[in-house]
């Protein structure tokens, strides 16, 4: 291999070697782990939704009332409770308006229901965001039920630069 084609190759790989393939993650302001996912849509109205994974709650009933109920003093759009039979967190999926409520003012008010029974662990935010179809020239993504799947730039897999350098140095 000629030492021009290796130095562009190197150059590159370097570029390329600190890419992750996990979604943005930051702390909310209530110390719970916050994920962020936009999706593309082409028609419609956008909407908010959070994932609260919650711990402590023991019926859909009673505990997801309550849930549904202070969600609801705050102007949520709509709430739904999964129990999770398995182990691990119960769900409260929300449909909110992120310009009136903040995910951190849902997990303050489950949080303080009785006494603290319920935790909130984490939380995944899909924020529907109205986009232009790909233009002439880009490269078009597919549609699912009128959403088009959008990858960022830290969720692709990226080779690492030991990788790439022991591939070019087998050759």
């Amino acid at each position: 291999m000629t030492p021009r084609l290796l130095l562009p190759l190197v150059t590159l790989s370097l570029l390329f070697a600190c890419g992750t393939n996990a979604p943005e993650q930051v702390a909310s302001e209530v110390g719970v782990d916050r994920v962020v996912k936009e999706v593309i849509i082409s028609s419609g109205t956008p909407v908010t939704m959070a994932d609260l994974s919650i711990e402590g709650m023991g019926c859909e009933m009673m505990c997801g009332g309550s849930i549904k109920k202070a969600l609801a003093a705050l102007g949520v759009e709509g709430t739904e409770i999964k129990m999770n039979e398995a182990e691990g967190p119960d769900h409260a999926i929300v449909t909110y308006d992120d310009k009136k409520i903040t995910d951190a003012q849902m997990i303050e008010a489950v949080q303080k229901l009785h006494d603290g029974q319920y935790k909130v662990v984490a939380v995944s935010i899909t924020k529907e965001v109205i986009g232009k179809s790909a233009s002439k020239g880009q490269d078009k993504t597919a549609e699912v039920d009128g959403e088009v799947s959008v990858l960022s730039p830290r969720e692709v897999v990226l080779p690492s630069i030991l990788m790439l350098l022991s591939r070019i140095l087998r050759n």
